[in-house]
């Protein structure tokens, strides 16, 4: 996935990145009347009354209820090989229209078609994308909860409804909306990716001394790790990712799942791969223009919030079998699987877990989430502690 120098778009020709639409019949309405205190007088007159409040404010509404809302999603990872993203897209499309009855229309741009990754948060909220799926940790430098939104290495975020609950009712939701609506961007869910971190490499790596020396392409608390045992860290698109390690420019990378991978061929160029993601699940999200959200009557915002959230069902659903199939290519393309030991990973998870604590007092918002993934983190070991079963 890109990290790229961030660009002001220019805003669409639509002010405040209002999309286009298309108008169709007017409505009639009734007129208004008085009010009495008989039964009959009252039934009659509050159905009246309700017309005449309907007929000032009807002229808006019967405007926003017929257009037909037409929105470019600019999609950071559809082209590019990886199955579930490419489906997960097109249900998504094909299920708001239907929900809408036809009143929402969505066109998907592959990966860097309208925006890059980097641009793609700005882009959004200035209108020359209506909605985006991408991820919080490429607008960290305008949002920087964002990077922690995204993940925390070790996190123990393993499937989706205890990230349900953290997201829906201990305060994430309103922090991730209260944080975009300066830049004009709502935020409609987030979506488990797949496992991140699970890393590609030309050398064996036994310990993380071994990455001495090496050239890596990794984000956040994680690259840090990498650096503090040796690594030095390069900053490469997701999709060239095969011609850096090709061209000696990376010598290891974290970026996406198993299918992810198999879908880049990267087998070819690497010959170890290395288990297990420090990331069990990404946190991804689909984002819109605020103002455009906020044009729709509520019937179509609930519409593109549901869907979006059901976008992230099957998602999550889709990397399972996708990912088995890709562990099997990437297998069968010769790359050797090396599984890095458990105490090497407890000094890791440590490590990681006190510098994300460490941040503390630098941002209201991020002592937010250190104080929520903190109590997380104690419900997910009181909780899933004693229903373990061995593997």
């Amino acid at each position: 996935m890109p990290d790229k120098t961030v660009k002001n778009p220019a805003a669409p020709t639509q002010a405040g990145g209002t999309s286009s639409v298309a108008s169709t019949a007017s409505v009639d309405v009734a007129a208004g009347s008085k009010n009495t205190l008989n039964r009959r007088s009252y039934l009659k007159t509050a159905a009246v009354v309700a017309g005449g409040a309907a007929a000032l404010g009807m002229p808006a509404i019967a405007h926003a209820q017929n257009r037909t809302w037409k929105l470019k999603l600019q999609s950071n990872w559809t082209g590019i090989g990886i199955e579930s993203q490419d489906r997960s897209a097109q249900l998504f499309i094909e299920r708001v229209k239907k929900m809408s009855g036809g009143r929402i229309e969505i066109t998907n741009f592959n990966a860097d078609v309208l925006l890059g990754i980097g641009e793609t948060f700005r882009g959004v909220g200035t209108g020359v994308a209506d909605l985006a799926v991408t991820a919080p940790i490429y607008h960290r430098g305008t949002v920087p909860v964002g990077e922690y939104l995204w993940a925390v290495p070790f996190f123990p975020f393993t499937n989706l409804e205890f990230y349900e609950y953290i997201y829906q009712f201990m305060g994430i939701k309103e922090l991730w909306a209260a944080a975009y609506k300066p830049h004009n961007v709502a935020h409609l869910t987030y979506m488990c990716s797949d496992e991140w971190g699970a890393m590609v490499s030309t050398r064996p790596v036994a310990k993380y001394a071994d990455f001495k020396g090496m050239k890596v392409r990794a984000f956040g608390i994680w690259a840090d790790w990498l650096v503090h045992n040796g690594a030095s860290i390069v900053t490469v698109p997701g999709g060239e990712v095969y011609t850096a390690i090709q061209t000696k420019i990376l010598d290891a990378a974290a970026f996406g799942s198993p299918d992810a991978w198999a879908g880049m061929k990267m087998y070819e160029v690497c010959k170890y791969y290395l288990n297990p993601s420090v990331v069990p699940y990404d946190v991804v999200e689909v984002i819109m223009n605020l103002k455009t959200f906020n044009e729709m009557p509520p019937d179509l915002q609930e519409v593109m919030t549901s869907a979006a959230r059901v976008m992230n069902l099957e998602i999550s659903a889709l990397t399972i079998p996708t990912d088995v199939r890709g562990r099997k290519k990437l297998a069968e393309g010769g790359m050797q699987t090396i599984m890095m030991p458990d105490d090497e990973l407890t000094k890791a998870a440590d490590w990681c877990w006190s510098k994300f604590v460490g941040l503390k007092g630098k941002d209201p918002n991020i002592d937010k989430v250190i104080e929520i993934y903190g109590q997380a983190k104690q419900l997910y070991k009181d909780y899933y502690g004693p229903k373990r079963l061995p593997a």
